[in-house]
């Protein structure tokens, strides 16, 4: 009996050690302050996936969702043929999403989207670390990490995949179960490094610490500040450019994208605002100039959405307080 107890003492501690050092690999994978110049303020960043200031929707207006102090929100999505909570979102008292699940909600114009995922953030709002299953079936998690330099700009964001490793001199082109690690790991996927200008953002992508990729934009404003233009080049080719045009209570954008075969893409689109300056209806076109689909945004007296009505699907938003 004392034999017994001895080596369940043993293991005990064994795995109190793992279990430890697990937990301090961990902690390693947390959002870092670079020591470096290189970086990029996120309105720039904003300017670059976003278009100009409220030409895409933004579903949680963070001042409007703290001011009226929103605990949770609930979206039904409604079709011609089924009704469902397509999501649900949960907020922190300064308006910051901490966790949002997901069951195939509709963004417009995007597709739909499945997983849970939850978030941390800094004393100043920052976003640090978003972690999620993509799907509800699935083994694996990811996660995305910003980190930010000294001055408070973006530097970096990494993404991570915990799953089982390829083991090394594996197949990667078509392994087998065997060649693959025992225990899933977190795995860095992939790398975005920011860097700015005067007038330009250049976005490096990194696989395996090696660049794969790099991207560089033009940002073009007019006198009163304005985003007009925003050039793509992509390892130095150019490969999109989207034009807006300002107008009293709208905003038209006008994209043209070389495809691979030789091709030339075109989008238009435009945002429409209320007396308010909030987004009311976002309408796409097609290259005739007909219309082609139409978003429109009711609001709340507090400034949240009320619903969103499109392509004949209704989304309700329904809130919860502290």
């Amino acid at each position: 009996m004392i034999t017994l107890n001895f080596y369940t003492l043993l293991i005990f501690i064994s795995l109190t050690v793992l279990l430890s050092c697990s937990d301090n690999k961990k902690t390693q994978l947390t959002s870092q302050t670079i020591n470096s110049n290189e970086g990029i303020a996120i309105d720039s960043l904003n300017f670059i996936y976003d278009g100009p200031k409220n030409f895409n929707l933004e579903y949680f207006p963070k001042n409007a969702v703290r001011s009226a102090k929103v605990k949770e929100c609930e979206i039904t999505e409604q079709d011609s043929s089924s009704r469902s909570i397509a999501r649900n979102v949960q907020f922190d008292k300064s308006g910051n999403i901490i966790k949002d699940e997901n069951n195939f909600f509709s963004f417009w114009f995007e597709g739909t989207v499945r997983g849970k995922y939850s978030y941390q953030y800094d004393e100043m709002g920052r976003i640090l670390i978003m972690k999620g299953i993509p799907q509800e079936d699935s083994k694996d998690s990811i996660m995305t990490i910003w980190n930010y330099n000294t001055a408070g700009g973006l530097f970096s964001r990494d993404y991570y995949e915990f799953a089982k490793m390829l083991k090394p001199g594996a197949d990667r082109h078509l392994p087998n179960t065997k060649d693959y690690e025992k225990y899933p790991t977190w795995n860095k996927l992939q790398s975005f490094q920011f860097s700015q200008r005067p007038d330009s953002v250049s976005i490096e992508i990194f696989v395996d610490k090696k660049s794969v990729n790099k991207e560089n934009y033009q940002l073009l404003f007019d006198t009163s500040k304005k985003l007009r233009t925003v050039i793509k080049f992509e390892n130095g080719s150019l490969v999109e450019k989207t034009d807006y045009t300002h107008e009293a209570n709208s905003i038209t954008g006008f994209i043209k994208r070389k495809i691979n075969d030789g091709k030339e893409w075109k989008y238009k689109s435009r945002a429409v605002f209320n007396d308010k300056g909030k987004l009311v209806e976002k309408i796409v076109f097609n290259e005739d100039g007909s219309e082609n689909v139409k978003m429109t945004v009711s609001y709340n007296a507090d400034g949240t959405i009320k619903n969103i009505n499109y392509d004949n699907t209704i989304q309700e938003f329904k809130y919860t307080y502290y």
